[in-house]
């Protein structure tokens, strides 16, 4: 079969695309968007620009180009009306009624909170152009609320309501993604419940011996709620939980900790002065962003890994820690996933600065006990969470409408 893909945020759906391929189906893969952590060569080190030929660099200055005629979507659709199926993400949903073909959607975060949520059609206008002030205020001026929702708004929830599928994180992760969801007509037999990364990417590895254990989250800074905002449960990561946690820890065991974390994230200064209120500035070495292979290398070096402890749900960097055998840290919200799995996670599961310390205090001082904890983590995540067994829920949609042929490999 020949699969094209539309839209790559964070590289979940590049992921799939490659998976799709191991699988044995052709694909063609459209990058829409400039934004570096939206493209392939931020996180596989086998593509570099210029592209092969079966991936379409179709980015421009203006990020919503193919919403307006003219700039370049001709082109993007000659390329997926040409494909057996197409997948969807970012704003492609609002673009599917120029599809010729079948067509499934996955959903990664905004495409779906921000981008089909009338009620936050105000919030995009100044994120029209991911370039300077001056860039801002021309979709400030140019882009109304009247356009947004009329060009991508509605759209999008129409693109989502017709597709053959509706692929987004399980339910009872984000409530109110599943409200919304709901609110747009999608049908119970058309969700599928995906998590997933690419566990060849990343490999098993043994821990280094470290002197000092090393911590290391790759989890951007997010966490006050700003009502009004294009913030949603999905974006508040907890951070100043995971910093309470760590000086709890400190303050109990007085032992040292490598802490290792990322200048990104909505409210990166007031983490850092949370951090120093807390004493712990001298204990971390902060990263300037960094791109996906160097979070992969990054878990490599870690003894352990801390993800998010707030609303939102462990996402490909937590499985990515997992996949590479590290034992992770975080809100698993492990009622959701042994429901999924029916199995227990071994996710050091912890809501709270108390549950952290706990976690730390019992495998800081246990190498052999991090180890364990690290290799069933990558058992979890190969059998439950991995690309392929995505890619395949994914062909299953398609194939039980009855007009796709039997799936490759």
């Amino acid at each position: 079969m020949k699969i094209g893909f539309y839209g790559n945020a964070n590289n979940y759906p590049f992921m799939l695309a490659r998976a799709m391929q191991r699988l044995g189906h052709e694909v063609v893969f459209v990058v829409a968007s400039p934004e570096t952590l939206n493209r392939p060569e931020h996180r596989y080190p086998d593509i570099s620009v210029p592209y092969p030929p079966w991936i379409v660099d179709a980015s421009h200055r203006f990020r919503w180009h193919c919403l307006v005629p003219g700039l370049g979507r001709d082109g993007v659709f000659t390329h997926l009306n040409a494909c057996d199926a197409v997948i969807l993400n970012e704003e492609g949903p609002a673009l599917a009624r120029h599809l010729k073909v079948p067509y499934g959607v996955l959903l990664t975060g905004s495409d779906i909170a921000v981008f089909a949520d009338p009620t936050l059609a105000k919030t995009l206008k100044p994120q029209a152009f991911d370039h300077p002030r001056w860039a801002r205020e021309l979709s400030r001026r140019f882009l109304p609320t009247s356009f947004i929702l009329r060009k991508l708004v509605l759209p999008q929830r129409a693109g989502i309501e017709s597709s053959r599928f509706v692929a987004f994180l399980p339910k009872g992760l984000v409530p109110t993604i599943d409200l919304l969801l709901t609110d747009i007509g999608v049908r119970p037999s058309q969700r599928a419940e995906l998590l997933f990364t690419d566990c060849e990417l990343a490999p098993y590895v043994h821990p280094p011996v470290n002197t000092v254990v090393r911590i290391f989250s790759a989890t951007r800074m997010t966490w006050l709620a700003q009502p009004g905002t294009d913030l949603t449960p999905l974006d508040l990561k907890g951070s100043d939980v995971m910093l309470r946690g760590l000086a709890m820890f400190l303050s109990r065991m007085q032992a040292p900790l490598d802490i290792h974390l990322v200048k990104k994230g909505r409210h990166l200064k007031e983490t850092m002065t949370l951090a120093a209120e807390l004493g712990l500035a001298r204990q971390i070495t902060w990263h300037e962003e960094m791109s996906q292979k160097d979070v992969l290398q990054q878990f490599q070096l870690a003894d352990i890994v801390l993800e998010q402890f707030g609303s939102s749900a462990v996402g490909i960097a937590g499985l990515d820690a997992m996949a590479t055998g590290r034992p992770l840290i975080a809100n698993g919200r492990p009622e959701i996933l042994e429901r999924v799995t029916s199995h227990s996670s071994p996710i050091l599961q912890a809501t709270s600065p108390e549950e952290i310390c706990a976690h730390l205090q019992r495998i800081v001082p246990a190498a052999d006990l991090r180890i364990a904890i690290g290799r069933a983590s990558r058992a979890y995540v190969q059998e439950f969470f991995s690309s392929e067994t995505a890619a395949r829920t994914c062909m299953s949609f398609f194939h039980s409408k009855g007009n796709l042929t039997c799936e490759a490999g």
